[in-house]
């Protein structure tokens, strides 16, 4: 199985989800913060006009494939990794691991709405997780200064985030050296449901996985171009 795939010179992590927590594993004793990111069809396409998106997605320590129509665009057709994928497994067995290693948990979001409905959420499925504290950036006056300060004093082992990208990554490239943490999860850009997406979530994949073959088509031609 491939372990990389390069989509619009943004490399993203093909690991199976068990080689996924392994990584988790090892984040999880080191002494500086490991980036992780579900990686979403429309992020991808943004990544075309935003330099700083593309860049942290392409820095990130394990770039998880959020949407199982990347897969299929890449003419990746597992379909371990197509099912892994569309369960969101990833995201339950990174959690699982967090609760079982008593390790504790940051909320970061732009809403106290958003950050709410996430912590009543894990709160059911994990109960054992340790949550050390959260921030909905939307209660910041001034500078984000104040979002790290209080992030820090929590000493958290594992930040969550649920910033919608690209802020999510503008907050990411602009803070990472100031957060004390040893995981960094940004799941803003993929936001993940117990219950099966609707039709017309269904028909968005679609279009946008439709976008992001046309712009990987032109990607690969101007590279042969430039040959």
């Amino acid at each position: 199985m491939i372990k990389k795939v390069d989509i619009l010179g943004v490399q993203l992590d093909n690991y199976t989800v068990r080689e996924a927590i392994m990584c988790v594993e090892r984040y999880l004793s080191d002494h500086v913060l490991n980036t992780i990111e579900s990686i979403s069809l429309q992020m991808l396409i943004d990544s075309e006009t935003d330099p700083v998106l593309k860049e942290v997605m392409s820095s990130l320590d394990l770039a998880i494939i959020g949407e199982k129509e990347i897969i299929q665009a890449a003419g990746l057709e597992s379909m371990q990794r197509i099912r892994e994928t569309e369960e969101n497994d990833f995201y339950f067995e990174f959690f699982k691991r967090i609760e079982r290693n008593k390790k504790s948990v940051f909320l970061l979001g732009d809403t106290q709405e958003k950050i709410d409905a996430l912590k009543a959420e894990l709160a059911e499925d994990y109960p054992k997780l340790i949550f050390a504290g959260e921030y909905a950036v939307e209660t910041c006056v001034g500078d984000l200064e104040a979002v790290i300060n209080d992030m820090n004093a929590t000493t958290p082992d594992v930040i969550i985030s649920v910033l919608p990208s690209p802020m999510q990554e503008q907050f990411l490239y602009e803070h990472r050296d100031k957060m004390n943490a040893n995981i960094w999860y940004g799941i803003g850009g993929v936001p993940v449901h117990k219950k099966k997406h609707g039709i017309l979530a269904r028909l968005k994949s679609i279009i946008h996985r439709g976008k992001l073959v046309n712009s990987m088509n032109k990607y690969d031609e101007k590279k042969e171009e430039l040959k």
